[in-house]
């Protein structure tokens, strides 16, 4: 009898998380749709232009208007392109008159590998760092991997790359400055996008080990003899697991954002670089491909995290299928037990009891 429930409750949480992230989505390609419209310029006249190689002419910009559509109203143009989208043609592109779809799909796999190796960076160092300022005592070394992670999560992506660029790359010439010719050109990006988010990753890590640390199975464990690397591994981190996962998911998801800056900056012919280019010659229909590859990224990598946050933690997945059922119901529908018992917890905790 209850999997039919366990099925109807997947069923309806699998349904949940679609309608979110089409309204996400589609919130998402309006708004660009939207801006680009604000800004200025003509994309008729800047392709126009291109294709001629001198200042097109009027006639010839208005030929290129009709030949993209681009003289129907906004609202036309925009439903037109949704119902594109749905059958999985993203149009052409504006600037290179070539299909969008296998262009995103070339780059993606640049810009996922460079987003695979700065979670790496993120998880090792974040968590590294983390645990050794929750079982550190007070002192120089703690108070330096805090000052550390702070100032990580401080500095913009743009000056450590060109920090990373001077020191390396032009003092010490051990990495290249840009490219992607070997191992050594993924170092830089990598620890550009990776390290701030270490940053963050690192004082949530910290603060929450540190709680679970002080919870009393900790010290049961250690009345039986457990050592220390033991009970942070099997008893603190996966009870501080829920909120750094938490964290960690919207980290990567925000790394698929960082890309943009830095594939610019060292030259990766990555999505974020395409997005660029997109945007400089007011190309909508490739803008909007690109942001809905980089929001759909983000969205999947924080439901990915709550999927293995409700895996790890069962009372997570519990407290948000139930939320709202659990409050105690209000006095006179309750029993008299239980209005009493919710009627000394309110007292205890506003202090009055």
């Amino acid at each position: 009898m209850r999997t039919p429930g366990r099925l109807a409750a997947a069923g309806g949480y699998l349904a949940r998380w679609a309608v979110d992230v089409f309204g996400v989505l589609l919130a998402m390609s309006l708004g660009v749709f939207a801006l680009v419209l604000l800004a200025r310029g003509d994309p008729a006249a800047m392709l126009a232009a291109t294709r001629a190689g001198r200042p097109a002419t009027p006639e010839q910009i208005e030929a290129v208007r009709v030949e993209l559509g681009l003289d129907d109203p906004a609202p036309v143009r925009y439903l037109r392109w949704l119902a594109d989208v749905l059958t999985g043609d993203f149009g052409l592109s504006l600037r290179t008159n070539t299909p969008i779809g296998p262009e995103v799909a070339d780059r993606l796999g640049v810009t996922l590998g460079l987003v695979a190796g700065s979670t790496v960076v993120a998880l090792v160092v974040g968590v590294s760092v983390g645990v050794a300022g929750a079982v550190l005592r007070r002192g120089v070394l703690r108070g330096t991997l805090r000052l550390a992670a702070l100032l990580l999560t401080s500095v913009p992506a743009f000056w450590l790359s060109y920090l990373l660029v001077l020191i390396l790359a032009l003092r010490l010439r051990v990495v290249p400055t840009s490219g992607m010719a070997g191992f050594s050109t993924w170092l830089m990006p990598m620890a550009v996008l990776g390290l701030p988010a270490a940053g963050v990753l690192s004082r949530v890590v910290a603060v929450t080990l540190r709680e679970a640390l002080d919870r009393p199975y900790v010290r049961a464990a250690q009345a039986r003899g457990s050592g220390p690397l033991s009970i942070v591994l099997r008893d603190g981190l996966p009870n501080a697991a829920g909120p750094i996962l938490s964290v960690a998911g919207f980290g990567i998801g925000s790394l698929l954002v960082g890309a943009v800056v830095v594939e610019q900056i060292f030259g990766w012919p990555g999505v974020g670089a395409y997005f660029v280019h997109a945007a400089g010659a007011r190309d909508v229909p490739a803008l909007q491909a690109a942001t809905l590859v980089m929001g759909g990224g983000f969205i999947l990598a924080n439901r990915c995290a709550d999927v293995l946050q409700g895996l790890i933690d069962p009372r997570s997945r519990r407290s948000r299928d139930t939320r709202g059922r659990l409050r105690p119901p209000p006095p006179g529908k309750g029993s008299p037990v239980r209005d009493r018992i919710g009627g000394l917890t309110a007292r205890l905790r506003r202090g009055t009891a």
